[in-house]
């Protein structure tokens, strides 16, 4: 469970995008949005619970993206 509640914030990130779509007349962002919100509950599900992980692993993930 740890998993899941350590990558809430993208969760509820992806959400609030969605949010901002609908209102905005952007249907198939929002579309995609919940697609990406449904993949990242998904894999973060899947994660194995580490209690000894730290947040670093998070922002080490992210130098990877920019590569």
């Amino acid at each position: 469970m740890e998993s899941n509640v350590k990558h809430d914030w993208m969760i509820r990130v992806l959400e609030d995008l969605q949010t901002y779509a609908r209102a905005n007349a952007m249907a198939a962002l929002a579309e995609h949005l919940d697609q990406a919100r449904l993949l990242a509950l998904t894999e973060a599900a899947s994660l194995p619970d580490d209690p000894a992980d730290t947040d670093e692993g998070d922002l080490a993930a992210f130098g990877d993206c920019a590569r």
